[in-house]
């Protein structure tokens, strides 16, 4: 039978930005002893996925063993620990029940009817906002947020964000994630899902998590198919994805500036700032369960610019790694070099714009205050 020409697909991928990718997340494997390591770069206006860097990976021109073959970014799930913050923080100032400056006592442990939850590094008892909490990453702080959410509502917002459901983005073998719903809950589920542990989600889950917050509170499902092509090479572009309202986009507004406070000095990843422009992020390290039992960590740094006018969001993933397991030590770095690239490739100029921080502890709130004119 005589061959006839078919018809062929367009990615959305960028392959100069693919190949930064890969180098970067295939070093920072190799430097921390990891098990594996992944970088998403999405736009989170359209969903369409830049790059897509695992590794370690697979030469395609030597045989391998089919069972070597996945896609870790969609197949593996993992706890995303204080990544899932900004579900749980978002989620209260949607509901009016905090906003960025509402100040709570933050105890190093603090202890609930059924367990005694602690923060990463021992502190004294601190007055801290909801953007310092969120800076700091502050386990028993957020607990006390997602405290003021009903059980339900915070299983609703973390299921309108994606958690749970597979993102469509049409790769093969993609995994829904895992979450139980509340009346499957125990007396510890709440506070530790508060926190981003206790369900599971993948990279490319979690990476348009931040694209919501990026996108004024819109979720786009991610894709990484641009269009198709006929046998004659007439393009026909791929179909606008499905959009959801998850948050306002006044709730979106100020979760950015609440986490542009995590790429400064005071935050947990400053190693992602990049001079001339405004970053926002969160970074996360949390225990891996690994065959119903915890072992390891996943580290992670996820973040998108510029903050003001979100173009580009980029998540960082690394599993396992050996020795230090900081997300903003290991994923920061890896962010500040592919965003560094992407910002240059797309000719994205620096912000213009200023950025008056939002206080982060209950000194810092008093001090910007206006001060009465005395009489």
């Amino acid at each position: 039978v005589q061959a006839k020409a078919g018809n062929s697909i367009r990615l959305t991928i960028d392959r100069d930005i693919q190949y930064v990718a890969e180098n970067a997340i295939a070093r920072a494997v190799k430097s921390s002893m990891a098990k594996s390591g992944t970088v998403i770069v999405m736009d989170p206006k359209t969903g369409q996925i830049l790059a897509h860097a695992t590794a370690p990976t697979f030469d395609p021109n030597k045989p391998v063993k089919l069972s070597d073959v996945h896609n870790a970014s969609v197949e593996e799930v993992y706890e995303p620990g204080s990544t899932g913050k900004v579900m749980t923080l978002a989620a209260a100032i949607e509901e009016n029940l905090v906003t960025p400056t509402t100040v709570f006592t933050v105890p190093y442990a603090l202890k609930t009817k059924y367990a005694t939850f602690h923060d990463h590094e021992r502190h004294p008892n601190q007055q801290l906002t909801t953007a310092g909490i969120l800076a700091v990453s502050s386990n028993t702080g957020t607990i006390q947020i997602g405290a003021k959410l009903s059980d339900q509502k915070l299983y609703d917002y973390l299921r309108a964000f994606g958690v749970g459901s597979s993102t469509e983005s049409g790769l093969p073998g993609e995994s829904p994630g895992l979450i139980n719903s509340p009346n499957n809950w125990s007396g510890t589920s709440k506070p530790t899902m508060s926190f981003g542990q206790g369900y599971s989600l993948t990279a490319m889950q979690a990476t348009s998590i931040f694209a919501t917050i990026a996108n004024d509170g819109v979720r786009v499902e991610p894709t990484v198919i641009a269009g198709t092509l006929d046998a004659q090479g007439h393009y026909t572009p791929a179909k606008s994805r499905k959009n959801i309202r998850v948050v306002s986009a006044e709730t979106a507004q100020k979760m950015r500036l609440m986490m542009e406070s995590v790429v400064s000095a005071n935050g947990t990843a400053p190693s992602a700032a990049i001079p001339g422009y405004r970053i926002a992020g969160k970074t996360g390290t949390a225990q891996r369960s690994v065959n119903g039992h915890y072992s390891g960590y996943t580290a992670s740094f996820i973040g998108f610019a510029p903050a003001d006018n979100p173009r580009y969001v980029i998540s960082v993933t690394i599993q396992a790694p050996q020795g230090m397991h900081w997300g903003g030590v290991l994923g920061g770095p890896v962010f500040k070099e592919v965003m560094s690239y992407v910002l240059e490739a797309k000719h994205i100029p620096p912000s213009n714009t200023k950025v008056t921080p939002i206080p982060l502890n209950a000194a810092q709130l008093a001090a910007a205050a206006p001060k009465e004119k005395k009489q």
